[in-house]
């Protein structure tokens, strides 16, 4: 449908034209394209200095693997070693102790008394019992013998260096007996050992 409008010009409506503002658009383009390399460019230069980081903390890590290995059996080594010392000196300590305490028991010998053996037992585990067993005899006539043990195990207690390793000692066996002629009493002591923990050397 075709339209026509007959008024004169002066009554006709004028249109009003609308000027757009030209947009730049290479400028636009160049600047956006400035602002993704400059981006790119910090991300590789992040990722780069990540990638030569890791690079040099896997060479040290390569470098200190031998030295851990070694550190390691060193260790091990020290640990083995310790333990051997420790197990030395135990040894040590106790023959120290036994030698301490059968140069007293000699001392604690009394007259007409002699020892023919020494036996030394430990039973059960944790609260081990030690004992020390004195067998021996005594020369003498009648009721001279049993004096003479009771006087011996008497020297036993009043050595202190001597009873201080021991709880008790008891007489458990007493036997007359007789050698070249002559009346002997033959007997047999056991010295209980205190507990391990409450002995010193």
């Amino acid at each position: 449908m075709i339209e026509l409008n007959l008024l004169p010009e002066e009554l006709k409506k004028k249109r009003t034209r609308i000027e757009l503002p030209e947009i730049p658009l290479v400028p636009i383009a160049v600047a956006f394209l400035g602002i993704l390399l400059i981006v790119q460019f910090i991300v590789g230069g992040f990722i780069f200095l990540s990638r030569r980081q890791l690079g040099s903390l896997n060479k040290k890590w390569e470098n200190l693997a031998p030295k851990k290995t070694a550190l390691a059996k060193l260790k091990g080594q020290i640990t083995v070693t310790g333990k051997k010392v420790e197990a030395i000196e135990g040894l040590i300590e106790k023959q120290l102790n036994w030698s301490c305490l059968l140069n007293e028991l000699s001392n604690s010998l009394t007259a007409n008394i002699w020892l023919t053996e020494l036996s030394y037992d430990e039973r059960g585990r944790g609260n081990t019992i030690r004992t020390l067993t004195l067998s021996g005899s005594a020369v003498g006539k009648g009721e001279e013998t049993t004096a003479f043990i009771a006087h011996f195990i008497k020297s036993l207690k009043d050595n202190k260096k001597f009873f201080a390793q021991f709880d008790n000692i008891e007489l458990v066996s007493i036997k007359k007996g007789r050698i070249a002629e002559q009346d002997i009493m033959n007997f047999i002591l056991i010295c209980s050992f205190k507990p391990q923990n409450k002995t010193k050397g």
